[in-house]
């Protein structure tokens, strides 16, 4: 049953935060205006790089809005310098990145000196994950079952080549069974501009989530068997013409199996007609504008980007469904401490035809998710989220720990702490399965407040709590490692 009264506060709440958002974002924007006066231009004659070991130095100058020779304006140089270090911070193998003027001469001409400290690249990090959708489902709903954990290792290594390259092995044992070797190489031309992806997987478990009730998944387990198992293989090239702006090219089989309990009794849409294997090829575009300052965690820029998905190439494959997703994000910030950001999610499937069970997820899997309903899912062949939020940076520090970490990689820890003031609308559309399960072809939102942990500059500890339209408030814990 529908809770309206809960339902027209919850919306009155998200409207009043929205109106005051807007107004303090306006009123800010307008306050900074102010005419500028005019700019006195810099030269660069040379670019020095210090401490790259392993990175190649033309990875690092192609990251870069400038070359050698370029004039910038006198009054944004600082800017300019300290938004390009940001730039070497987003590719990920760097834990210190810093641009400064190492000598200035006459007639405004200046050699620039940059300043890199290599990252750890090495991670053989031991696997303690859980095979639940989030931790929340696994705390609360599984209570902290111990039997529902994997285990095995997980190796990274990053920066192979010295070109920002990363090779990673999986091997996962426990409750779910993956196997899978990954490679990246965003740079594999003289120029820089072409970029190669491939890599192969093997996954199995017991458990297999069989159907949607009242939003949530019902799963069928049998210890005795593999209910389901895939395998994917997947070959990319990536197009970067310029510095903001990449392309990539993705072919990939995959093959999925279920038992014949699950896809042939229990639930024949589950495939479809009642099959129990589902074979297909599917080509992938992707277009990316990247104009945020921080990856990991934004507080200025933009960030735009849109993936076409064709799945079932052949007419012989057993799976044919089209989709378009997009992303918008905007980034503003208000004053020095405080930021404003406004992400927007979108996508639509095709033909409008039934699809199988196995393929109709929607919100509540992976990113695609509105704060406050982590216990449940909402199913369908297209969906809508936005998210909003106010981060205010409260502390700042760099911590250093000196001749007591013998590794540079880890001797400066750099530690940031916000408080976030969430707001989120979602939306998804099931025109095929939404019997019993009332989230779906409704409007849902959530609003809430949290703590953000920064640390290393792109790893993240998100505790947050959140109420949703249905009255209901929970904690909420999101992790993420960077790697």
């Amino acid at each position: 049953m529908t809770n309206h009264r809960g339902n027209c506060s919850c919306v009155l709440i998200m409207n009043q935060l929205a109106a005051i958002s807007l107004f303090l974002l306006l009123a800010a924007r307008l306050a900074a205006q102010s005419p500028a006066p005019p700019a006195t231009q810099v030269y660069i004659d040379s670019i020095l790089i210090e401490g790259n070991r392993k990175t190649r130095e033309a990875l690092i100058l192609r990251e870069l809005e400038f070359r050698t020779g370029d004039s910038l304006p006198m009054q944004e140089l600082g800017a300019i310098l300290d938004r390009n270090a940001l730039r070497l911070m987003n590719l990920g193998i760097f834990s210190q990145a810093k641009i400064n003027v190492g000598q200035w001469r006459e007639g405004n001409r200046l050699t620039l000196r940059i300043r890199v400290v290599e990252g750890w690249y090495l991670y053989p990090v031991p696997i303690f994950s859980l095979a639940d959708r989030n931790f929340n489902v696994w705390w609360y709903e599984f209570k902290r079952s111990l039997k529902r954990v994997n285990y095995g290792a997980d190796f990274t290594q990053l920066n192979v080549t010295g070109r920002a390259d990363a090779l990673k092995v999986n091997a996962q044992f426990g409750y779910a069974n993956r196997y899978e070797i990954n490679y990246r190489n965003p740079a594999i031309n003289r120029r820089q501009t072409l970029g190669l992806q491939t890599g192969v997987s093997y996954t199995r478990t017991h458990e297999v989530a069989l159907r949607t009730e009242a939003n949530k998944l019902v799963f069928r387990t049998d210890p005795e068997r593999w209910n389901i198992r895939r395998t994917s293989a997947w070959l990319g090239l990536g197009w970067r013409p310029r510095l903001f702006t990449a392309h990539q090219f993705l072919l990939e089989y995959r093959d999925n199996r279920a038992a014949d309990s699950i896809a042939a009794v229990l639930n024949p849409d589950f495939f479809g007609d009642g099959a129990t294997r589902q074979r297909h090829f599917s080509l992938v575009y992707t277009f990316e504008h990247d104009r945020r300052n921080i990856r990991p965690y934004p507080t200025d820029g933009w960030y735009a980007y849109a993936e076409l998905r064709l799945n079932g190439l052949l007419p012989s494959d057993d799976l044919h469904l089209y989709r378009l997703k997009t992303e918008y994000g905007r980034y503003f910030p208000v004053g020095r401490k405080l930021s404003f950001e406004a992400v927007g999610k979108t996508r639509v499937s095709w033909p409008r035809c039934r699809p199988p069970y196995f393929n109709n997820q929607a919100l509540g899997y992976g990113g695609d998710y509105v704060r406050g309903y982590e216990y449940y899912v909402a199913d369908g062949l297209d969906f809508a989220v936005l998210r909003t939020s106010w981060h205010w940076e409260f502390f700042s520090r760099e911590f250093n720990f000196g001749r007591f970490m013998p590794v540079q990689a880890f001797r400066f820890f750099p530690v940031k702490l916000f408080l976030a003031l969430n707001a989120d609308l979602g939306y998804a559309h099931d025109p095929w399965y939404a019997a019993g399960n009332p989230l779906s072809n409704q409007w849902l939102s959530g609003y809430g407040f949290g703590l953000d942990v920064i640390l290393y500059y792109n790893k993240s500890i998100r505790l947050e709590w959140t109420w949703n339209h249905l009255g209901e408030g929970g904690f909420y814990l999101r992790v993420n490692t960077g790697i």
